[in-house]
């Protein structure tokens, strides 16, 4: 199961421009890099559409940063009390308020 940002009243781009913090792009992260209190989202071009998806754990970072995934993606470091508004992931174990 997937969580992804979907902000009501402004795009995923906007939100992540505008809450997140850029992890440069020359970078491979890692989850133990992750600072506490914060979760990395991966915005996703898939052509048509972009995608946000929330990494909630290390095999989730992993599968959205895979090298061998030509798609191109930018990475935000966001606090995980700004994804409870605007997706799911409050219905996680680990991360419900």
């Amino acid at each position: 199961m997937g969580y992804y940002v979907n902000p009501p009243g402004e795009s995923k781009e906007a939100f992540l421009r505008r809450v997140g913090i850029v992890v440069p792009s020359d970078r491979k992260i890692s989850w133990e890099s992750v600072p506490k209190g914060f979760l990395p989202v991966v915005l996703v071009n898939n052509g048509v559409f972009t995608a946000a998806g929330i990494c909630y754990s290390k095999a989730e970072l992993d599968e959205f940063t895979r090298f061998d995934d030509p798609r191109r993606r930018e990475i935000y470091l966001v606090k995980i009390e700004e994804l409870r508004q605007v997706s799911d992931i409050g219905r996680h174990p680990d991360y419900a308020g």
